[in-house]
């Protein structure tokens, strides 16, 4: 468990050295992705809720990186985020590792103004 969370913080520490630029290409790889392989527990549209998992579009990058990759939420949430559930189903899917930022990006971009 150690060297998962020890791996989880690398990628992190990894991802906020860089800033991810969304081109065109990016978005539509993230939402071909988010499609695949997220809407069987949370919704099509990333901004409602799923049939198992929650509107995903509030979740800071290190938040969905470390669900992704871990199935858990980072020991140390970033300021401000609070969890919509409190269940543990989320599934590891570690072959997205690389693939994070662009999936961030398109549900950042159909983000709904409130």
């Amino acid at each position: 468990m150690k060297v998962i969370l020890m791996g989880v913080l690398l990628g992190l520490l990894f991802l906020s050295q860089f800033s991810f630029a969304a081109d065109q290409a990016s978005l539509d790889k993230g939402k071909r992705l988010y499609l695949a392989n997220c809407i069987q527990c949370h919704n099509r549209d990333p901004n409602l809720k799923g049939s198992m998992g929650p509107e995903v579009v509030d979740a800071p990058l290190e938040v969905m990186y470390s669900k992704v990759m871990t199935g858990l939420y980072p020991a140390k949430l970033p300021a401000g985020f609070v969890p919509k559930r409190k269940s543990r189903a989320m599934r590891k899917i570690p072959k997205l590792e690389k693939d994070i930022p662009a999936i961030h990006a398109w549900v950042q971009s159909v983000k709904k103004k409130k």
